[in-house]
């Protein structure tokens, strides 16, 4: 078995599945959490390019947080499925039912741009010539 033989073993108090209310699929909460995510992620890009790009936007900070809302609902409404779909296959790369490979093609695309630019970076960002 292990150590622990269950999550009840770590969080004897609240039982062996405690945050199983935030994943449930109706409900208030789930609504809450859903603006409270599309807020603060919108509030954040509003934030990232009119006071740290300093990017000049019309109507400043506020019009710029319900256009970064407007955008991220219509993205939502009409990719959340396509987006979804192509994660997934990313995780796990399948053609049908018969499994491509066994890596996680996302795990591999973030650390092999990581270690390049890494690599990019100690070299000073210098331009090849040929």
């Amino acid at each position: 078995m292990g150590i622990l033989a269950s999550l009840n073993d770590f969080l004897p108090l609240l039982g062996t599945q405690p945050f199983l209310v935030l994943a449930s699929s109706s409900g208030w909460w789930t609504t809450f959490t859903d603006i409270l995510f599309v807020l603060s992620i919108s509030g954040g890009l509003a934030w990232y390019f009119y006071y740290y790009k300093r990017k000049d936007l019309l109507g400043g900070y506020w019009v710029a947080f319900l256009v970064a809302i407007l955008g991220s609902l219509i993205i939502l409404s009409i990719f959340q499925d396509l987006i979804r779909e192509v994660v997934y296959w990313l995780i796990s790369p399948k053609i049908g039912i018969y499994q491509v490979a066994n890596v996680n093609l996302i795990a591999v695309i973030l650390g092999g741009y990581s270690m390049l630019y890494i690599m990019n970076r100690i070299n000073h960002n210098k331009e090849r010539r040929d």
